[in-house]
Protein backbone atom coordinates (compact mmCIF):
# COMPACT_ATOMS: atom_id res chain seq x y z
CA UNK A 1 0.00 0.00 0.00
CA UNK A 2 1.46 3.35 -0.74
CA UNK A 3 0.23 6.35 0.84
CA UNK A 4 1.26 10.15 0.46
CA UNK A 5 2.06 12.40 3.25
CA UNK A 6 2.84 16.24 2.94
CA UNK A 7 6.76 16.88 3.55
CA UNK A 8 10.07 14.79 3.30
CA UNK A 9 11.13 11.88 5.41
CA UNK A 10 11.13 13.12 8.95
CA UNK A 11 8.86 14.74 8.95
CA UNK A 12 5.64 14.09 11.21
CA UNK A 13 3.18 13.22 8.81
CA UNK A 14 5.66 10.33 7.68
CA UNK A 15 6.49 9.42 11.25
CA UNK A 16 2.58 9.03 11.35
CA UNK A 17 2.47 7.07 8.46
CA UNK A 18 5.47 4.68 9.76
CA UNK A 19 3.53 4.42 13.30
CA UNK A 20 -0.18 3.84 12.13
CA UNK A 21 0.46 2.57 8.25
CA UNK A 22 3.30 0.07 9.36
CA UNK A 23 4.58 -1.88 6.10
CA UNK A 24 2.83 1.03 3.92
CA UNK A 25 5.36 2.98 1.15
CA UNK A 26 5.33 6.36 2.48
CA UNK A 27 6.03 9.29 -0.17
CA UNK A 28 6.11 12.86 0.44
CA UNK A 29 4.67 15.53 -1.69
CA UNK A 30 4.81 19.45 -2.00
CA UNK A 31 1.45 19.37 -0.56
CA UNK A 32 -2.43 18.89 0.52
CA UNK A 33 -3.41 18.85 -2.63
CA UNK A 34 -1.21 16.81 -3.99
CA UNK A 35 -2.38 14.29 -1.56
CA UNK A 36 -5.71 14.64 -2.99
CA UNK A 37 -4.79 14.46 -6.63
CA UNK A 38 -2.68 11.34 -5.95
CA UNK A 39 -5.78 9.42 -3.95
CA UNK A 40 -7.97 10.59 -6.48
CA UNK A 41 -6.23 9.51 -9.52
CA UNK A 42 -5.39 5.92 -7.88
CA UNK A 43 -1.62 6.97 -8.12
CA UNK A 44 -1.44 6.08 -4.16
CA UNK A 45 -4.11 3.93 -1.92
CA UNK A 46 -4.36 6.73 0.82
CA UNK A 47 -3.12 9.94 2.23
CA UNK A 48 -2.28 11.09 5.91
CA UNK A 49 -3.30 14.58 5.98
CA UNK A 50 -2.85 16.81 9.49
CA UNK A 51 -6.34 18.22 9.95
CA UNK A 52 -6.06 20.17 13.75
CA UNK A 53 -3.41 20.50 16.66
CA UNK A 54 -4.35 20.85 19.96
CA UNK A 55 -2.68 24.68 20.37
CA UNK A 56 -3.22 26.26 17.07
CA UNK A 57 -6.40 24.33 16.09
CA UNK A 58 -7.44 23.73 12.22
CA UNK A 59 -4.20 22.97 9.88
CA UNK A 60 -4.56 25.77 7.78
CA UNK A 61 -5.53 24.14 3.85
CA UNK A 62 -6.45 20.91 5.33
CA UNK A 63 -9.73 20.76 5.54
CA UNK A 64 -10.24 22.93 2.17
CA UNK A 65 -7.78 19.97 0.54
CA UNK A 66 -9.72 16.97 1.98
CA UNK A 67 -12.63 18.63 0.70
CA UNK A 68 -11.85 19.67 -2.65
CA UNK A 69 -12.73 16.35 -4.05
CA UNK A 70 -16.62 14.74 -3.90
CA UNK A 71 -14.06 11.68 -4.44
CA UNK A 72 -12.07 11.27 -1.03
CA UNK A 73 -12.91 10.34 1.86
CA UNK A 74 -11.77 10.85 5.68
CA UNK A 75 -11.29 6.60 6.44
CA UNK A 76 -9.92 7.47 9.94
CA UNK A 77 -8.49 9.66 11.89
CA UNK A 78 -6.08 9.41 14.70
CA UNK A 79 -3.55 11.84 17.11
CA UNK A 80 -0.61 11.66 17.52
CA UNK A 81 1.76 13.65 20.39
CA UNK A 82 4.23 16.22 18.83
CA UNK A 83 7.56 16.97 20.09
CA UNK A 84 9.28 19.98 19.09
CA UNK A 85 13.11 20.07 18.94
CA UNK A 86 15.11 22.59 18.38
CA UNK A 87 17.90 21.51 16.15
CA UNK A 88 21.07 23.02 14.72
CA UNK A 89 24.74 21.99 13.14
CA UNK A 90 27.41 20.50 15.56
CA UNK A 91 29.25 23.36 17.27
CA UNK A 92 25.84 25.45 17.04
CA UNK A 93 24.78 26.81 20.36
CA UNK A 94 21.27 28.64 21.60
CA UNK A 95 23.57 31.87 21.42
CA UNK A 96 24.84 31.66 17.80
CA UNK A 97 21.27 30.98 16.74
CA UNK A 98 19.81 34.40 15.06
CA UNK A 99 16.26 32.53 13.14
CA UNK A 100 14.45 29.62 13.65
CA UNK A 101 13.19 27.47 10.36
CA UNK A 102 10.10 25.22 10.24
CA UNK A 103 6.35 24.90 9.49
CA UNK A 104 4.07 27.79 10.02
CA UNK A 105 1.87 25.25 12.62
CA UNK A 106 5.33 24.14 14.16
CA UNK A 107 6.69 28.09 14.21
CA UNK A 108 3.41 28.91 15.95
CA UNK A 109 3.18 25.83 18.70
CA UNK A 110 6.41 27.50 19.79
CA UNK A 111 5.87 31.16 19.61
CA UNK A 112 6.04 31.97 23.21
CA UNK A 113 9.20 30.06 23.44
CA UNK A 114 10.92 31.54 20.34
CA UNK A 115 9.88 34.69 21.76
CA UNK A 116 11.65 34.24 24.84
CA UNK A 117 15.13 33.85 23.34
CA UNK A 118 14.39 36.61 20.56
CA UNK A 119 14.75 34.24 18.11
CA UNK A 120 13.26 35.35 14.37
CA UNK A 121 10.62 32.57 13.26
CA UNK A 122 10.83 31.88 9.22
CA UNK A 123 8.17 29.60 7.66
CA UNK A 124 9.04 26.86 4.89
CA UNK A 125 7.35 24.04 3.66
CA UNK A 126 7.52 21.43 6.04
CA UNK A 127 9.85 20.92 9.65
CA UNK A 128 11.94 17.90 8.02
CA UNK A 129 12.79 20.14 4.88
CA UNK A 130 13.87 22.82 7.21
CA UNK A 131 16.39 20.46 9.07
CA UNK A 132 17.59 19.00 5.39
CA UNK A 133 18.28 22.53 4.17
CA UNK A 134 19.75 24.46 7.16
CA UNK A 135 22.45 20.65 7.00
CA UNK A 136 22.96 21.65 3.97
CA UNK A 137 23.51 25.47 3.91
CA UNK A 138 26.05 24.67 6.81
CA UNK A 139 25.09 28.03 8.66
CA UNK A 140 25.22 27.91 12.10
CA UNK A 141 22.93 30.82 12.88
CA UNK A 142 20.13 28.75 11.83
CA UNK A 143 17.88 26.55 13.46
CA UNK A 144 15.35 24.17 12.57
CA UNK A 145 12.15 23.03 14.68
CA UNK A 146 11.84 19.63 13.98
CA UNK A 147 11.23 16.22 15.10
CA UNK A 148 14.57 14.25 17.20
CA UNK A 149 14.21 11.60 14.27
CA UNK A 150 14.58 14.15 11.34
CA UNK A 151 17.53 15.83 13.21
CA UNK A 152 19.51 12.99 13.40
CA UNK A 153 18.85 12.12 9.95
CA UNK A 154 20.05 15.52 8.29
CA UNK A 155 22.76 15.46 10.80
CA UNK A 156 21.74 18.20 13.50
CA UNK A 157 22.14 18.10 16.99
CA UNK A 158 19.25 18.90 19.41
CA UNK A 159 20.07 22.17 21.58
CA UNK A 160 16.63 22.29 23.06
CA UNK A 161 13.80 19.45 23.76
CA UNK A 162 9.80 19.65 24.55
CA UNK A 163 9.90 23.36 23.07
CA UNK A 164 6.07 23.95 22.28
CA UNK A 165 4.31 25.99 24.59
CA UNK A 166 1.96 23.71 25.68
CA UNK A 167 3.07 20.16 26.76
CA UNK A 168 -0.36 18.73 25.64
CA UNK A 169 0.79 18.97 21.58
CA UNK A 170 -0.95 16.59 19.82
CA UNK A 171 -1.98 16.90 16.13
CA UNK A 172 -4.62 14.74 14.87
CA UNK A 173 -4.26 13.29 11.57
CA UNK A 174 -7.12 11.92 8.81
CA UNK A 175 -6.44 8.84 6.77
CA UNK A 176 -8.39 9.37 3.42
CA UNK A 177 -8.86 7.27 0.50
CA UNK A 178 -11.13 7.09 -2.29
CA UNK A 179 -14.85 6.92 -2.10
CA UNK A 180 -16.48 3.27 -2.66
CA UNK A 181 -18.66 4.54 -5.56
CA UNK A 182 -15.65 6.64 -6.76
CA UNK A 183 -13.29 3.55 -7.07
CA UNK A 184 -16.10 1.34 -8.65
CA UNK A 185 -16.74 4.09 -11.32
CA UNK A 186 -13.12 4.54 -12.67
CA UNK A 187 -12.95 0.41 -12.79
Amino acid sequence: MKVLYQGIAGAYSHLAVLAHQPGARAEGVRDFISIIRGVTSGSADRGLVPISNTIVGAVPGAAEAIESSPDVEILATFDQRITHCLAALPAADLASIRWVESHPVALAQCARWLSGRRLAPHAVEDTAGAARAIAADRDWTRAAICNAEAAERYGLVVLARDIADCPDNYTTFALVGRRVAAAVRAA
